[in-house]
């Protein structure tokens, strides 16, 4: 009877935790600063984390039939619980909350980044006499590069 549940779950521990896996890829890109890969990661974490949903939407349904629900702090509720579906859900909880610590930590390393890049735009306005000599809302400096044009002859 608990049988179907416990696939459920096998099912969603192993897609948590590829979805983990991309959360390294992804953190590896962010610290060696291969920003082109991270396109290719996000496709691939859209595609897990739609098929996640669908896993968990059938894992709830299968929980809800049989009486069981999960807890405020991660446990499993219910009467009468399988220790095998005890198992598998503790096997899923410790696989969402390493994917979750990945996030966590991939975040901020996102924010150290940001973190960089506005001190460096801020040290650009200081240099260049604040927002004139920097880029417009088209990307394009909005001033030119101050000098002798090599074009006025």
């Amino acid at each position: 009877m608990s049988q179907p549940l416990i696939q459920s779950l096998q099912k969603e521990a192993e897609a948590v935790t590829a979805f983990g896996q991309l959360l390294t890829e992804e953190r590896d890109a962010l610290k060696g600063g291969d920003f082109q890969s991270l396109s290719g990661l996000l496709t691939r974490k859209v595609e897990l984390g739609q098929a996640l949903s669908r896993q968990v939407a059938a894992r709830e349904a299968q929980m809800g039939a049989l009486g069981m629900r999960p807890g405020p702090q991660g446990q499993l509720l219910g009467r009468n619980i399988d220790p095998a579906v005890g198992d598998a859900w503790r096997k899923l909880i410790f696989a969402a909350r390493a994917a979750r610590d990945n996030n966590q930590l991939n975040g901020a390393i996102v924010a150290a980044h940001l973190d960089h890049t506005r001190e460096a735009i801020n040290v650009l306005r200081q240099h260049s006499g604040g927002d004139s000599g920097l880029y417009g809302k088209n990307g394009k400096a909005s001033a030119g590069a101050g000098g002798v044009s090599l074009a006025s002859g």
